[in-house]
């Protein structure tokens, strides 16, 4: 089967290393395809999003490195686009305008009511904490459920072709300190975000772009991944790489995860139709 990546990021965002590092480190690891999805532009200052001034450089560096390695591999050119609710999405003209290869939606901010800012619900413990306690006064379920609602408005939205890493809302989560999986209204979240993916055929990651030593930081979890074989969601293999040695982080463990929950194959970009690719 070919070894891909679509989620790489890179330093034109928060990752580590050039481009070509990391397709260097693709080569020299076996890999036939590797997209690039720098986090796209946000409309308000944060310090891990690519800046809007860099796109074009982005864009017409890859189109470069494509030509440069093309014997060697296939470089795919893509985003990774946030969805906030009426501020910004992977369906924006601005985005699809730039005619890139793929898309991954994702949702990773949410507005703090109390003050307008938007803070993150995964990239510090500090900020899905004030989110818990200043925008859902320390209602953990709701905030969680909040995130689901984003998440399926932006399938409903659509202009994208993954979803990015569906429950990391687990990330700051470690020994359930915020939120219990195993409880009913949490899987009728998920079963309701499954759904709608599943209603509008798109394809769902598995991300192990957060495994360092712990194969439970999979998103997403086993018993979801399960669940979405049920729905008949097509699924790709991602390492949201942010450095280049982490290109195939935890890929076998992973893979092991995916058959375990009864998928015998992966969807891959050819030219620019995704099809599936068995796996061996």
């Amino acid at each position: 089967m070919l070894k891909t990546n679509y989620h790489t990021h890179s330093k034109f965002c928060d990752g580590t290393g050039s481009p070509e590092d990391y397709i260097m480190k693709a080569i020299d690891k076996g890999f036939d395809v590797l997209g690039f999805s720098s986090h796209a532009p946000l409309p308000f200052e944060n310090d891990w999003t690519m800046p809007k001034n860099l796109l074009t450089d982005y864009i017409k560096d890859l189109n470069g490195l494509q030509k440069v390695y093309k014997n060697a591999i296939n470089i795919k050119i893509g985003l990774e686009i946030d969805y906030i609710e009426n501020k910004m999405s992977p369906m924006d003209k601005f985005y699809r305008a730039l005619k890139l290869d793929f898309i991954i939606g994702s949702v990773h901010m949410l507005e703090n009511t109390s003050t307008g800012e938007f803070l993150s619900i995964e990239y510090t413990k500090s900020e899905i904490e004030r989110l818990i306690k200043e925008t859902f006064k320390g209602d953990t379920k709701a905030l969680v459920k909040e995130y689901y609602r984003l998440l399926r408005s932006m399938s409903y939205n659509g202009g994208f072709d993954i979803i990015g890493h569906i429950d990391v809302i687990k990330k700051t989560n470690i020994n359930s300190i915020y939120f219990d999986e195993t409880t009913t209204w949490y899987k009728e979240e998920i079963i309701k975000t499954l759904a709608c993916i599943s209603k509008n055929k798109q394809i769902l990651e598995v991300n192990t772009g957060q495994v360092l030593n712990n194969p439970e930081r999979i998103y997403p979890s086993p018993w979801i991944l399960n669940m979405a074989n049920e729905y008949d969601i097509p699924i790709m293999l991602n390492s949201d790489a942010h450095r280049p040695e982490r290109l195939d982080n935890y890929f076998d463990e992973a893979k092991a995860m995916i058959m375990d929950a009864g998928y015998t194959e992966l969807k891959v970009l050819k030219g620019n139709k995704w099809e599936d690719e068995q796996i061996l």
